[in-house]
């Protein structure tokens, strides 16, 4: 294994989408116009781009990434922000979502058609332009929503707040509700086939799915801590992270998890397999980890001068007013939490 070098960031990495071994994207916390990551060497090396936005009194949110090659990739965050490359980072431009929500999720199955979930009110934004419009969709449910996935353009689950799941088979004219068992928020959603998929969320659940969401039934994860990203690269084998630097492994479409040593114990908020035994992770405080043999090695050290971000306000978890300041995972460190 061997661990990248020169972590250029203290803040905290929320999102990370790789297209192949080599190249991959990161996005953060940063003032004043949100962080972007780009490797193309495996992380050996991650070189800044600039997102073009920016508020000169108060540090952005980015919170998801998704690309669907090395040189189209879409970024959600604070505020109804969504960003959209189409040379790999070079530039990125700034699309209207008419919604000023917090936006945590998007997923693309191809270069014009991809979902968007946010934090207010079950917000689910669709795309079949690549992101020239967004049209709002009627979630049903008033619950935060936190992750995405789609199978092709019309098959797609979203997951959420109270233990909310929805599909889609109509590319989400309609959503309908499915019974996860758990009222635990769940953080993250991953499908290998039309059939088959796992979701991850707190308390260290996992619920897997082998009849499209039928039915999800409970998985022994071994682990208690919350549970904020999941990656697959098929059915059986699959990689989930979460707090306290947790990471559980399987090879067996989750009838057993194994706790990974991650050499850390920073939060981790996302994971990307690109392939089965290639993996990266992100987390707080500039954590990046990357394994090539199904097992972590955590980034060295941050060596260069520390980005400044603004001292941030602890706000309660409570229900939030029309504008809250919610973070996507309520897992101990600087920034406001969700309510649950």
């Amino acid at each position: 294994m061997e661990a990248p070098s020169g972590t250029v960031t203290f803040n905290y990495l929320y999102g990370v989408s790789f297209t192949d071994p080599n190249t991959g994207t990161a996005i953060c916390y940063q003032n004043p116009d949100g962080m972007i990551l780009r490797t193309t060497d495996g992380g050996n090396t991650w070189m800044r781009q600039s997102s073009g936005i920016g508020d000169p009194f108060a540090g952005l949110n980015f919170f998801g990434v998704h690309f669907v090659n090395s040189n189209i990739g879409t970024i959600v965050g604070q505020e109804g922000i969504i960003l959209r490359t189409t040379d790999g980072g070079n530039n990125w431009d700034q699309q209207t979502s008419d919604t000023t929500d917090w936006l945590y999720g998007v997923h693309f199955t191809d270069e014009n058609n991809g979902t968007v979930v946010g934090f207010l009110n079950g917000t689910i934004l669709r795309t079949t332009d690549g992101g020239q419009s967004w049209v709002p969709q009627s979630s049903g449910t008033t619950s935060g929503l936190f992750g995405v996935y789609f199978i092709d353009n019309n098959i797609g689950t979203v997951v959420g707040s109270d233990g909310v799941i929805l599909k889609t088979t109509d590319g989400g004219q309609n959503w309908t509700p499915q019974t996860s068992g758990t009222i635990n928020q769940l953080r993250a959603v991953w499908f290998a086939d039309t059939n088959t998929g796992t979701v991850v969320g707190d308390q260290g659940t996992i619920l897997r799915t082998t009849d499209g969401g039928q039915t999800w039934l409970s998985q022994v994860s071994g682990a208690s801590e919350t549970l904020l990203g999941v990656s697959f690269t098929d059915a059986s084998n699959g990689t989930a992270v979460g707090q306290l630097g947790t990471i559980l492994g399987t090879t067996d479409g989750g009838q057993t998890w194994t706790r990974q040593h991650s050499g850390t114990n920073q939060d981790l908020y996302g994971v990307s397999f690109p392939e089965t035994n290639t993996g990266n992770a992100v987390g707080a405080f500039g954590t990046i980890l990357r394994t090539t043999a199904r097992g972590p090695t955590p980034s060295p050290t941050p060596t260069g001068t520390p980005t400044a971000t603004p001292t941030p306000t602890v706000t309660p978890t409570v229900t939030p007013t029309p504008r809250p300041t919610p973070h996507p995972h309520p897992t101990p460190r600087p920034h406001p939490t969700p309510p649950r």
